[in-house]
């Protein structure tokens, strides 16, 4: 029989990331309405993005990138070492608008080796760090700056991604991710704590001084989004959310290629965890609470999958199978409440289209679980490799449109 513990912890953490999320959204809008504001015009930026074999999204990204509204910025392409045409298209790009500036890399090192080469040569007060995927919404870097020039303890300001590639089953339930889970859990841990978990490596815009008082990003590490959030949090800076900061992305299509990308992003989260556990009792105390959430997590990934084993071989050998219907109904439940609530955070946004995706919900609940549960195992297998630099995979973006 499974226990209390592995019953009731998602549907306890589903409430209380919406009670967190309506929260956050209340405060925005009442108590810190500067951050709330777009900033056309202001501190300088420079845009960051770092290409390895990027050909069939680069150009459609950096159109959508020279649309923003916000004027005092200017755009780093780095090219690590491709094999493709990409190195080709930006020489295009950089005739086409000339706030484009090229770096070329004389051998592949990976995304952070390639980043920090451009912070090395940077004079700009902010880096917008984006993915060459990205297709940008334009008032998104005017939000961010809004926030980094709001607070001077706010080293960086993370985006809202949504799926832009919604074909396939596969494809529909990130979109459902997105802007369930992670809007929520990030809208939940900004009012909380003070913290989310990671920055994401598509859209933050970082204070260039911060970055430069952590090192950079971590050449070492598996996610340095991850890696470099949990260090500016060491040296006592803050990282937060602007869900106004709106940009859509490719997600891979294939399970193979979103497993690929789950687990790194577990390996990521794992080396964090591992690097800071024997320094929790000296965390902040919302570096802690994540800590203990991520630990919470792990537990009920391992209690769970052995109770799930135990249901099976009682099934199989004893020929009993105990199923508690009402704590399924419970999850249900929890799910439309994410689905009604990120509906009435969003119903004047027209950028996110909803459509008729509530029809996934029924799988999307169990779907993001076992996902979870897969994902943990193959990151704990993989705990202790290590690596000398994160090298680039291949990128599954789906159809590309």
């Amino acid at each position: 029989m499974i226990g209390g513990f592995e019953l009731y912890y998602p549907v306890i953490m589903s409430f209380v990331w919406i009670i967190g999320a309506i929260f956050f959204n209340y405060c925005e809008r009442t108590f810190t309405k500067l951050r709330s504001k777009k900033q056309d015009n202001g501190p300088s930026v420079e845009v960051f993005m770092s290409c390895y074999n990027e050909e069939a999204v680069l150009e459609r990204s950096i159109d959508s990138l020279e649309q923003i509204t916000y004027q005092n910025y200017r755009v780093v392409l780095i090219d690590d070492k491709s094999s493709d045409n990409t190195l080709q298209i930006m020489q295009k790009l950089a005739q086409k608008y000339p706030n484009i500036e090229i770096k070329a890399q004389k051998k592949n090192m990976g995304k952070a080796a390639a980043l920090n080469r451009a912070l090395s040569e940077s004079k700009a007060d902010y880096i917008l760090c984006v993915d060459a995927d990205t297709i940008f919404k334009k008032d998104s870097l005017s939000y961010l700056v809004a926030v980094l020039s709001a607070d001077q303890r706010i080293a960086a300001v993370t985006g809202r991604p949504i799926v832009k590639n919604v074909s396939t089953l596969i494809g529909k339930l990130q979109f459902l991710e997105y802007i369930l889970n992670i809007d929520m859990i990030k809208r939940s841990q900004s009012f909380f704590l003070g913290h989310i978990m990671t920055v994401s490596g598509v859209l933050t815009l970082f204070r260039r001084s911060a970055l430069e008082d952590v090192g950079g990003w971590s050449t070492e590490a598996m996610t340095e989004d991850i890696d470099v959030t949990w260090r500016l949090y060491d040296k006592g800076y803050y990282c937060t959310y602007q869900p106004r900061a709106l940009c859509q992305i490719y997600v891979p299509e294939t399970v193979r290629g979103f497993v690929k990308q789950r687990v790194r992003w577990g390996r990521g989260g794992l080396e964090v965890l591992r690097n800071h556990f024997k320094m929790i009792p000296n965390l902040s105390w919302g570096q802690r609470f994540l800590a203990l959430d991520m630990c919470f997590s792990y537990a009920w990934v391992f209690l769970v999958s052995f109770a799930i084993f135990k249901i099976f071989f009682e099934f199989i050998f004893i020929k009993n199978l105990r199923i508690n219907l009402g704590i399924l109904v419970a999850y249900y439940g929890a799910t439309l409440l994410f689905y009604g609530f990120s509906k009435l955070f969003n119903w004047k946004n027209t950028y996110i289209k909803y459509k008729n995706y509530w029809l996934y919900l029924p799988f999307f609940f169990y779907a993001y679980w076992l996902n979870n549960i897969v994902v943990v195992f193959s990151a704990f297998y993989h705990l202790f490799d290590s690596v000398k630099f994160a090298a680039w995979g291949a990128s599954d973006r789906g159809k590309i449109k």
